[in-house]
């Protein structure tokens, strides 16, 4: 695959709504590798595909504000631009007050010292949704280890290398190039039986039965229903997107089976206790049950890079 280098460079300063925590919003530990990003500490690459053409981003943390770099085959008209940045702002969640999550549960036990430690903590949608959903479509009944197989499979034959700031990363594709394989060609790269889930799911973003942008706009209960709607996504993912992508802050209805494993262990030191009870658990933080989820989940993941684990790697399975 040639590597297309990505000379023009654009940058811009913007602001986040304090608190915000930057390497704890651009790294998320538990989340599995994929080379289409890289994190560092205070700063972070990934590559993007926005209204057809590739991107290259680098942000740099500048304290109370955030650089980034935009870089690009050509250079980029003004309009372009000025589409660009609300959608930065979106992705990276710059805009969403959490001040209150941290003043009304800074001293609960045990979830105040970890809020404390990572203050600044918000869901961050760095993908596009189409993106989200083929990430969740190869974690579907996989180790961490096939999933990145799957993923890597998938950049290599849709997406593209692109090289930046010294970085050569893969993207993601436009809908449009994988409607072009057939279900056949997608199980040659190995990625079983989501090829199919992977193509239906494909014809409906080219078709624009969903729009990412008008769903923004809608209540909880309609996105719901919409996403629903979605080819081989069921309701453990319609609340992932919800938290992840939407920002609901209260979004926590299931606690899917491989979670429930690691919350038996990390909150009750058991190996396996009713989902019914760990969801009982989070309701003392009402209204931000799976924002308390996420910060004693990603805390967990952040200990795991600096000392082994052996019950977390047993579940695990890298």
């Amino acid at each position: 695959m040639k590597t297309e280098e990505l000379k023009y460079k654009l940058s811009m300063e913007l602001e986040p709504k304090a608190p915000y925590n930057f390497d704890a919003n651009f790294h998320k530990p538990s989340h599995f590798p994929s080379s289409d990003n890289i994190w560092r500490k205070g700063k972070y690459w990934i590559t993007m595909v926005w209204k057809g053409r590739y991107l290259g981003l680098k942000f740099e943390d500048k304290k109370n504000k955030i650089k980034i770099d935009v870089y690009s085959k050509k250079s980029l008209p003004k309009e372009f631009i000025k589409d660009l940045t609300p959608e930065l702002r979106y992705r990276f969640n710059f805009d969403q007050d959490i001040s209150n999550f941290y003043n009304q549960l800074k001293n609960e036990k045990p979830l105040g010292p970890i809020i404390r430690k990572w203050e600044g903590m918000k869901p961050i949608a760095a993908n596009s949704l189409y993106e989200t959903l083929i990430i969740y479509i190869v974690l579907q009944n996989a180790t961490v280890r096939r999933s990145n197989q799957m993923l890597e499979n998938l950049f290599n034959k849709f997406g593209k290398k692109v090289k930046f700031d010294n970085k050569t990363l893969s993207t993601f594709w436009e809908p449009e190039i994988m409607e072009k394989s057939s279900e056949e060609g997608l199980r040659e790269l190995k990625v079983g039986y989501r090829a199919k889930t992977l193509i239906n799911l494909t014809k409906q973003f080219v078709n624009k039965d969903i729009d990412e942008f008008k769903l923004r706009k809608l209540s909880r209960e309609e996105i719901k229903k919409d996403i629903l709607k979605l080819y081989g996504i069921g309701p453990a993912s319609v609340e992932y997107l919800l938290f992840e992508d939407f920002y609901f802050l209260d979004a926590l209805e299931i606690i899917p089976p491989w979670e429930q494993k690691i919350f038996s262990m990390l909150l009750f030191n058991k190996k396996l206790v009713p989902a019914k009870k760990i969801l009982n658990f989070f309701k003392r933080y009402k209204p931000y049950e799976k924002l308390a989820v996420h910060y004693i989940w990603e805390d967990l993941f952040w200990k795991r890079k600096h000392e082994h684990i052996e019950w977390l790697e047993k579940e695990i399975r890298l």
